[in-house]
């Protein structure tokens, strides 16, 4: 069965793709990966054939505006700009799923090029298989994650959905209708996501049900698989093996805390390294910082208290630390709360403030919009966490995620819905 498969975004969202990719062509199915300019490598490292989008995630998310706007919470203008965007890159994205996907019997999405791919796929014949990585449709156990953190009454959680969609359809039908007319469907009626449902159409839901134990009513063709991991092996391709200097300063003193904002806005990196000295100093804590995207120069600082640092194992060196402290990315949530660290997320948008929500129901973390960030928010959010019972409930926590296997999962659940 030819698979193709696009895992458009930042690493958050092509490291899962990759893993997932490399499990079904090691199944035996003929596998296609498209990715980011900047993350191809990551396909690569895992022998996976791996084809270049043209496009670099890396430039657009560090667009000077856009980092603004997320910074300060504008959302509004952040998702004007982002359809701006796609409305520039159309024709080259088009060309590129359209390329990609030729004669292939399955087409396989994440949620940042959802809309394009389902088009595409129908036009094609093959079959379409969403893979989402927070929930993203209607159910009663949570509201829409555009419209609230809350939890509301089920009927009212339901109802956020119809005000998405109908708020939605006016923005994204043109889109879809354009891209339709270009492969030679006629215009939808319908939106992807029912759509999709129409067509019975499998989506992955590629996270822990431990993070989402109240969502009950999804069945087999929303199957929640658990986090898609990679195994030690492929960690050591996509990291390397723990830099030693890195593992000395870890042996050095106390568990640190990890500080990690991956992709996201930080307008002045020297500012936020000065925060997290001004609060890890209040705390008596060293720290971990996990430089991500932005500039921070990599070593210690402030007398070996503080160590800052680029790519790295997650998976080996999370277990080391006290506590995290990140932007609450799908797969860095999963990965905190894996190891067992009491976690505050600083949420930008998307489904960052979701899983900030749910690791504060669950007893294991605090969050905090990132535009909210200071010394005394973090102070407040994070010293909490240091007590005990946090850390006893996430350990807790960590082995129930631990027991699950989430690549195998997602690959079984789609050989099982995926025709040949």
């Amino acid at each position: 069965m030819r698979v193709a498969m696009v895992g458009m975004g930042t690493r958050g969202d092509a490291q899962p793709m990759v893993v997932l990719a490399a499990e079904l062509a090691r199944r035996g199915h003929d596998v296609d990966l498209a990715l980011n300019t900047d993350l191809r490598w990551l396909g690569q490292r895992l022998g996976v054939r791996t084809s270049d989008l043209e496009l670099n995630a890396r430039e657009f998310m560090e667009s000077e505006q856009g980092r603004k706007w997320l910074a300060s919470g504008d959302m509004a203008s952040y998702v004007r700009w982002l359809l701006d965007y796609k409305r520039r890159i159309a024709d080259l994205l088009h060309a590129k799923l359209i390329e990609h996907t030729a004669d292939a019997d399955v087409v396989i999405s994440g949620s940042v090029t959802e809309l394009e791919a389902a088009v595409i796929s129908e036009a094609a014949g093959a079959q379409y298989v969403a893979v989402h990585y927070a929930p993203m449709r209607s159910n009663s156990a949570y509201p829409h994650m555009v419209v609230s953190r809350e939890v509301f009454s089920p009927e009212r959680n339901l109802q956020t959905y119809e005000q998405v969609e109908k708020a939605n359809c006016p923005v994204f039908a043109p889109f879809v209708n354009e891209l339709r007319a270009k492969v030679g469907l006629e215009p939808a009626t319908l939106g992807t996501a029912a759509r999709l449902e129409q067509a019975g159409s499998l989506e992955l839901q590629i996270y822990s049900q431990h993070l989402v134990p109240e969502l009950t009513e999804w069945g087999p063709r929303r199957p929640i698989t658990g986090f898609p991991f990679p195994s030690d092996e492929q960690q050591a391709a996509l990291n390397g093996s723990v830099d030693p200097e890195l593992d000395r300063w870890l042996d050095a003193g106390d568990k640190p805390v990890y500080f990690g904002f991956g992709s996201m806005p930080i307008l002045d990196p020297q500012a936020a390294l000065a925060l997290i000295e001004q609060v890890s100093g209040k705390l008596g804590v060293r720290a971990l910082v996990g430089a991500g995207w932005n500039d921070l120069d990599l070593g210690t600082a402030t007398g070996g208290r503080i160590r800052v640092v680029g790519e790295f194992d997650h998976e080996s060196v999370l277990p080391r630390c006290l506590a995290a402290v990140h932007h609450g990315g799908a797969g860095t949530t999963g990965s905190s709360i894996r190891a067992g660290l009491p976690t505050v997320i600083c949420g930008v948008f998307a489904d960052q403030p979701f899983w900030g929500a749910r690791i504060t129901a669950l007893g294991v973390g605090n969050t905090l919009a990132f535009s909210d960030l200071s010394p005394d928010t973090l102070l407040a959010a994070l010293e909490p966490l240091l007590a005990g019972r946090f850390a006893e409930r996430a350990r807790q926590l960590a082995a129930k995620l631990r027991s699950e296997d989430g690549v195998t999962t997602a690959a079984e659940a789609f050989e099982r819905t995926v025709k040949a």
